[in-house]
């Protein structure tokens, strides 16, 4: 009777035992056979990931960031649009602080110095007849037509520079001018009004305003003398050129 409830409580303690064994025998294949078809699905959703990039339209944007963590294989793409605005602005920026940065250029304008018609035009290409001096020559001015005594204003703002009557810019101009006042601006120009009456209204060095009266108009030029080529004054606008001054069409920068 010993022998046999000793048999049985081995029998007992075997079976219990051999359950467990078995259990984790099959917790090992049931863990292995997880592990096995994990890294066989793994290539598998790679691959499905990069067809469907492949598969998007050119220029679309697009992030991965759920295949597979930590894999160094495992591309990840990012749009660059945001690089490239910043960069844009910041080279438009620049462009703007450069024209910023520019000299402003200023414009010459200038009123008319007497009210009239244009009798004899600017031009120092072609030959214009001068019935003064009975010959053909080049104008580097323009007669406004306008009566004995009409009151001459200063074309611009400006400092005279000369009232004189004794040609003192003939190496610019032709003598034989008459009265004539030189007015100096901003900007390298300079204007100049002949044929006046001798008394000036102003003085050399003093500063004038656009439209203040500074002399008359008179008859003294005899290159273009009243009683053949009518009343009129002539107006001429100098322009510095490098070291020299040049005659320019007055026309040109009237407002």
């Amino acid at each position: 009777m010993g022998f046999k409830n000793m048999f049985k409580k081995s029998s007992k303690l075997f079976d219990r035992e051999g359950f467990y064994i078995i259990l984790f025998i099959c917790l090992c294949i049931v863990a292995v056979t997880a592990v096995v078809i994990s890294k066989n699905n793994a290539p598998n959703k790679v691959g499905q990931e990069q067809q469907e990039i492949n598969e998007l339209p050119e220029g679309t944007d697009y992030v991965i960031d759920d295949v597979l963590e930590n894999d160094p294989s495992t591309p990840t793409m990012n749009t660059p649009e945001k690089t490239t605005t910043k960069t844009s602005s910041t080279t438009n920026q620049e462009k703007t602080t450069d024209k910023k940065n520019e000299p402003v250029k200023e414009v010459f304008k200038i009123v008319i110095p007497v009210e009239g018609d244009v009798t004899k035009k600017y031009d120092k290409e072609h030959l214009q007849e001068s019935i003064s001096m009975e010959q053909w020559e080049t104008h580097e001015g323009i007669d406004i037509a306008c009566d004995i005594g009409t009151e001459v204003k200063a074309a611009q703002d400006g400092t005279v520079l000369d009232v004189s009557k004794d040609d003192n810019l003939a190496k610019l101009l032709k003598s034989g001018l008459g009265m004539t006042i030189v007015v100096e601006h901003k900007g390298g120009y300079q204007t100049v009004y002949c044929n006046l009456a001798e008394d000036a209204k102003v003085k050399k060095g003093d500063t004038v305003k656009k439209g203040q009266v500074i002399g008359v108009v008179g008859d003294t030029a005899t290159r273009e003398v009243v009683s053949l080529e009518g009343s009129h004054l002539h107006f001429v606008v100098l322009k510095k050129s490098g070291s020299e001054l040049i005659t320019v069409n007055p026309q040109d920068y009237l407002k």
